[in-house]
């Protein structure tokens, strides 16, 4: 038994007729090539977007709108893959890029449908993580664009941002209120030692002194506040939002052991309308109003489920609105 790990921009160099270039490459537009994805199949396209990791988006609403498909990123409309990069960036940029359009389905089929009788095949590159319609990538240049606010205030839409505030009947909300309780009064008597155990020890991860050290000492980490007011923070319980495609069937949330929540603490008055809707906007950066944690179950071997506190240290994420009161329309 033979396994195989083919690259999915291998498969797309080989099957053009043409070499992809700038001089080439046609105009086109993430959202038109999200939403007919078999029309731009093997065409070399220059299209302008936001790039972060291994996704470009249309804009800035694009980086919100959830996907239609569970692990099809591209079924939102406003996001593609990127595959054959040379070099990933945690920092959102404005970019033109030239390159091919693939689509995942199709590419594991042609990998599928070349095997022989005793090969095992995978293929590698974004399609191993995802579906649906990707690039890959020829050329990557920056290019000027207005600064990427972070969106805010209580969306109606479904599809916009994947955190909702944990509703008040959340069979785990006095749960979650407990842990942060044991968070907040760690944080406020510099207890390394228990913030130690919350984050690292209790599962027997090796402490990182960076995080204790952003909660603890840094002045300019969005803690530094709230650790040294004489005020109990205001605070929201954010749990993530069910895929569009699934049904309350199934739901996790209300899960006996599911008490996975994001718990942000307000370093100002209020936080009203201005709280993240989105997990990657509880980075922590120094600009926002707020500062997160995640807490959930962590299972250990033979000691059964313990709780978890993850926090992020930011160092680059969407900009801070200058207006507060923008909502979601």
């Amino acid at each position: 038994m033979l396994l195989l790990s083919v690259s999915s921009s291998i498969l797309l160099a080989a099957s053009a007729a043409s070499s992809c270039s700038a001089r080439v490459a046609e105009p086109a537009t993430v959202r038109l090539i999200a939403e007919n994805p078999l029309q731009y199949e093997g065409r070399c396209v220059a299209v302008d977007g936001v790039m972060r990791g291994l996704m470009l988006y249309g804009d800035v609403d694009g980086i919100y709108l959830r996907p239609t498909e569970s692990g099809t990123p591209s079924s939102s409309g406003a996001q593609l893959g990127l595959d054959n990069l040379r070099w990933l960036s945690d920092e959102y940029r404005h970019v033109s890029i030239v390159g091919t359009v693939g689509d995942c389905e199709n590419v594991r089929a042609c990998v599928r449908a070349a095997a022989g009788p005793d090969e095992i095949v995978m293929v590698s590159g974004y399609c191993h993580y995802a579906s649906g319609a990707f690039l890959s990538v020829q050329r990557v240049r920056a290019r000027r664009g207005k600064p990427l606010e972070r969106q805010m205030g209580m969306a109606a839409r479904a599809d916009y941002g994947n955190l909702e505030p944990a509703p008040p009947d959340w069979p785990h909300r006095a749960q979650v209120e407990g842990f942060a309780d044991a968070f907040i009064t760690a944080l406020r008597a510099k207890d390394r030692a228990a913030l130690a155990a919350m984050h690292f020890g209790n599962v027997g991860e090796p402490e990182e002194p960076d995080v204790l050290d952003f909660l603890l000492l840094r002045s300019k980490s969005p803690f530094a506040a709230i650790r040294t007011s004489s005020i109990p923070p205001q605070r929201q319980i954010l749990i993530e939002r069910l895929p569009l495609d699934w049904t309350t069937e199934d739901d996790v949330h209300n899960d006996d052991d599911n008490y996975a929540a994001t718990v942000c603490f307000c370093k100002e008055s209020d936080c009203a309308g201005r709280w993240p809707i989105a997990a990657f906007d509880a980075d922590n950066l120094p600009t926002r109003p707020y500062a997160c944690v995640e807490v959930g179950p962590y299972v250990l071997y033979k000691r059964g489920e313990v709780p978890h506190f993850e926090t992020a240290v930011g160092t680059s994420g969407l900009v801070e609105p200058r207006r507060h009161d923008r909502q979601i329309q």
